[in-house]
Formats: C-alpha cells, structure tokens, sequence
C-alpha cells in the first residue's frame, strides 16, 4: 500500500477520494460534502507518525551530503564518529568543544546499540496492550493526539500517540502515551520543541502560547504534562536504565547526530526551563543547558516573535 502523505518541494501532499461510509463504500456526494467548504474523504495508504516530546537514537541516517542511509555501526559512520572535525571532512562551522570529548572509536556502534534497543522497547510496549486488550495487529489501533503542527518536513504526523481504547476503563485504565513510556524505559531522550507540547498546544493561538519572560522553570514545574515528562527522565537517569546506563550511557543524542551527519549546525534556539530568566540561547549552545529534559527548543520561524515579547539573545552574532 502505497504511503497517503508525502512531500512535494518541501510541502506535504496527499491522495484522497470520496468519504466512505459504515459499509466502506462511498458516500454519495450529497453525503460526503456538508457545505460549500468542507468535503469528506477517504485517505488510502498508509503514513507514520512521529512522536512528540521525544527522540530516540538512530539505527541509520546518510552521512555527510549523501543521501543513502547508513547504518550507524557501519564502517563509515565509524570512521566520521571517530573525529568529523577532521580537514578531510571538509569545513565545519560548529562550536564543537562539547562534542570532542564523546568523539571517538565505538561512538557509531554506540549509538547504534541504543536505536535498537529503543526500536525493541518501542515493539515490547505495543505488543504488551495488544495482548492487554486481547487484539491483533488486525484489530488493534492507535490514538493519535496532534499539536499545532500535524506534519513534519517528511510528510510524517507529529502525535501523541497511545492505544485505542474506546471503552474507557476496560480492561483497565489506558496507561500513558508510548511518547511518555518510552522516557520511563529509559529507551528516549525528551525532545521538548515549542509549540508542540503541554501546556503551549492547549493555547488557543500561537500568540497566547508564547511563555512569557521569566516565568520558564514556573510554567515547567506546574504543568502536569511536562513536569511528568521530566520526572520520568530523571527517573530514568537516577535508576541508571537505557540510555542512562553507566557502563554504556548514549554517547550523542539523536539530535546530534543529525547536525552532524548532515554537517549542518543545529537551528533552533533554546531556553531554560530550570531557570525563571529571559534568556534565549542561540541554538549552538544548547549544550550551556546540561540535562535534555530542561531544554526548550524554539524554531527559527518563532523566534522574532519570543524578542518581540521581550525575550533577550545571548551568544548571537
């Protein structure tokens, strides 16, 4: 089956046709169009869904302008993890000194390791509600929950995502999403970008969402979501499990490697959300902010709108 959403110059596109009813066929036009701007359909084909909140390791990523993935224990990835700084890799405008103390041999077999690993969590949390609600993968089904953004640059939803239980507490109560049992396992790391996580997604515009100037580690510690998000990371990290384990902790995070395989510097600014101050941070020096669940990530787009709101820039040219 082909995929129902995909990208055309950067845009997300998509295939669909007349709304089908309760017997599956289609609706009649009468049925499926209510008004004069509004029509049903039916998107065939499959999609994916990125999760929210989140990021995991990479099991295979193109390296350095190509665009074939490479698995990331491969012997190329290997050779770039080991130093990618090296003149042979062509110029690299990057503030790199936080980097140079995780290079080295093992770091491509490193991360690797805990893709598959959060691959297998990922498959293990799935496959134990499947068999909580007695389904199969014919009869079981996701709930998804969307943010401001539903599509990512890849044509991919950006959700929430959980089981379908639509008899409320039967069998039992629906536990968390996968996003937030995933933190717990240890097997992600949290990827907080904004406008796309509580309590920012519950505003009523993207105006209204914009955290105001030293309110930043106040809004994080009362609001239910995010604070539970952070917990379940530190948690993590306490309990020494996943990615956390000390004697084979993640070397990079996903994010990382990304920037790093496409030899392109990180873009989105950063604030604190441990600290009630006004600082943006340009986006080199995330690192300035130790522990990834205190990280705030704003895109570029937005962040004219943040200084507008007086939001202060440090450490940009």
């Amino acid at each position: 089956m082909a995929d129902a959403f995909f990208t055309m110059n950067g845009n997300v596109r998509a295939i669909g046709s007349i709304r089908r009813g309760a017997n599956g066929q289609p609706q009649s036009l009468e049925a499926s169009i209510p008004d004069g701007d509004t029509a049903g359909i039916h998107i065939g084909g499959s999609g994916s869904v990125r999760f929210l909140g989140v990021d995991t390791p990479e099991k295979n990523f193109p390296l350095a302008g190509s665009s074939a993935q490479r698995r990331l224990d491969s012997a190329e990835w290997e050779a770039y993890l080991t130093d990618p700084f090296l003149p042979q890799f062509g110029p690299f405008d990057l503030v790199a000194n936080h980097l140079r103390t995780r290079i080295g041999v093992g770091a491509g077999i490193n991360h690797r390791f805990h893709g598959d690993f959060a691959e297998r969590a990922l498959i293990g949390l799935i496959q134990a509600d499947m068999d909580a609600l007695g389904q199969t993968s014919s009869t079981f089904g996701y709930f998804l929950s969307f943010s401001f953004e539903v599509f990512d640059s890849f044509g991919r939803f950006l959700a929430f995502i959980n089981r379908n239980q639509p008899n409320g507490n039967s069998p039992g109560p629906r536990p968390p999403s996968y996003n937030e049992r995933m933190l717990e396992q240890g097997a992600a790391m949290p990827f907080f970008v904004w406008p796309n996580i509580d309590p920012f997604r519950e505003s009523p515009s993207i105006l209204d969402a914009v955290i105001a100037p030293g309110t930043a580690s106040q809004v994080a510690g009362t609001t239910p979501g995010l604070h539970r998000a952070r917990e379940l990371v530190r948690q993590a990290r306490a309990s020494g499990i996943g990615i956390f384990n000390p004697s084979n902790h993640l070397r990079f995070e996903a994010f990382e490697v990304r920037y790093l395989g496409r030899r392109e510097a990180p873009n989105r600014a950063v604030i604190d959300l441990s600290r009630n101050d006004n600082v943006m941070l340009q986006p080199q020096h995330y690192f300035r902010i130790p522990h990834a669940e205190d990280r705030l990530f704003i895109p570029p787009t937005f962040v004219p709108l943040f200084v507008s709101r007086g939001w202060r820039l440090e450490g940009w040219s």
